[in-house]
C-alpha cells in the first residue's frame, strides 16, 4: 500500500478505508486506527472497454455509498482525485465534510477527458483542498474556493550526520518523474571527478534495468549503488551520508528532503515544480539548481564535495530550518482547518 485512500473520522475514532487490493502498509499504523479494505477501481483500469469501465465506476460508487453510510463519518479526507471525486458522487456531503489532501503536483496525475470533466464537476463541491505548498494552492484554487496549505511534518530523531563521510544519498523511486535518467547523467560526471566518493540510491521502480545497464556500461558498479527499500527505517543511511541529492522533475513536498534536513544533511535539488523551493533556502541550507540540468547539478555537488566546511554549515542550517515543519506547528494548521 503506497497511501491511504480515504480517512474517515467520527468523534475520536479514525478509520482508514483502503481502496486497493492490499491493506499491507510499508509504514507502521497506530493500533487504534480501524482498517477496512475495499478494492474499488472506479473504472480506472485497462480491463474492459469504455462502457464496462463506466459501469464499474457506477457500481463502485454505489458500494462506496453503502460503506460510508455504515461508517457515518463526520469528516472524510481523500488522498487522490478519483477518491475525492467518488466521495462527492457517493453523496457523502449529506452527513460529512469532504476534504481532498493532495500529495501530487497538480499536473502529475494524468486524466483522460472523462475524468477531467469529473474532476471539474466534483472538486468545487469539496469543503476544502489541502495542498502542500503555496504554488499548489494557486493551481487548485482554479477548481475550489477553499484551498489551504498544510505542509508535511517531520519528527527529528536526534541523530545527526557527521558530514565527514564520502557518500551521496538519494531516496527515490527509480522512475522518470524522479529524474533517475538525470541522476545517472549527473553521477557519471561526479563519480569520475571524485572517484573516492560513492552515490547510493535507495529505491525500486521501472527504471531499475536502465540503472543496472548504465552502471555496467560506465564501470560504476561499486560507485553508483542501488539498494532496494526493505524497511521504512533508514536512519543509518542518512547518518552515514554527507550530501543529499534529489533529481525529481516535479515534487509537491518531498518527505525525503525533510528527513535529510532533519539529520543535518545539506541538500542539492532541482528547482522543479513545485515543492523544493518551499523547503530549501538556496545557498543557506542547500542548493536549488536549474531543473533538469545534470551539468549544473554535478557542478553544485562538486562544490560541496570540495568544501567540507560549507557542507557542515549548510547541514547545521538545514537542521535549524526544518524545525518549522515540526509536528506541533503542523498539527495546529490541521486544527484550524476543522
Amino acid at each position: 500500500m503506497n497511501t491511504a485512500n480515504l480517512f474517515t473520522a467520527k468523534g475520536h475514532r479514525v478509520t482508514l478505508l483502503i481502496l486497493d487490493e492490499t491493506s499491507n502498509s510499508f509504514y507502521p499504523i497506530d493500533s487504534s486506527v480501524e482498517i477496512i479494505r475495499h478494492p474499488f477501481s472506479f473504472g480506472i483500469t485497462p480491463e474492459g472497454n469504455i462502457i464496462s469501465r463506466k459501469i464499474k465506476l457506477l457500481s463502485d460508487i454505489l458500494k462506496l455509498r453503502k460503506v460510508l453510510k455504515q461508517l457515518q463519518p463526520c469528516l472524510i479526507i481523500a488522498t487522490e482525485y478519483p477518491f475525492a471525486a467518488a466521495a462527492i458522487l457517493s453523496g457523502a456531503r449529506k452527513y460529512s465534510k469532504v476534504v481532498s489532501w493532495e500529495h501530487h503536483h497538480f499536473f502529475e496525475l494524468k486524466k483522460n477527458l472523462f475524468w477531467e470533466k469529473v474532476f471539474r464537476l466534483t472538486y468545487p463541491k469539496l469543503d476544502a483542498v489541502v495542498c502542500l505548498n503555496e504554488d499548489e494552492k494557486l493551481l487548485f484554487g482554479r477548481v475550489n474556493k477553499n484551498p489551504v496549505v498544510i505542509p508535511n511534518f517531520i519528527s527529528g530523531t536526534g541523530i545527526i550526520s557527521s558530514i565527514s563521510g564520502k557518500t551521496i544519498l538519494t531516496v527515490a523511486r527509480l522512475t522518470a518523474v524522479k529524474g533517475i535518467d538525470l541522476l545517472l547523467q549527473t553521477a557519471k560526471i561526479v563519480l569520475r571527478k571524485h572517484p573516492e566518493w560513492k552515490w547510493k540510491i535507495i529505491g525500486d521502480g521501472d527504471m531499475k534495468e536502465d540503472f543496472i545497464l548504465f552502471t555496467e556500461k560506465e564501470g560504476l558498479q561499486n560507485k553508483l549503488i542501488n539498494q532496494p527499500p526493505v524497511d521504512h527505517n533508514i536512519i543509518s543511511e542518512y547518518q552515514g551520508a554527507s550530501i543529499y541529492v534529489m533529481t525529481s522533475r516535479n515534487e509537491c513536498f518531498p518527505m525525503t528532503l525533510l528527513e535529510a534536513m532533519s539529520f543535518g544533511l545539506p541538500c542539492i535539488v532541482f528547482d522543479c515544480e513545485t515543492g523544493p523551493r518551499h523547503i530549501i533556502s538556496n545557498q543557506e541550507d542547500g542548493l536549488l539548481i536549474e531543473k533538469e540540468n545534470p551539468a549544473k547539478l554535478a557542478e553544485a555537488i562538486s562544490s560541496l564535495i570540495d568544501n567540507e566546511i560549507l557542507r557542515k554549515k549548510m547541514g547545521e542550517r538545514a537542521l535549524e530550518n526544518v524545525q518549522r515543519f515540526s509536528p506541533e506547528i503542523i498539527y495546529k494548521l490541521w486544527e484550524s482547518l476543522f
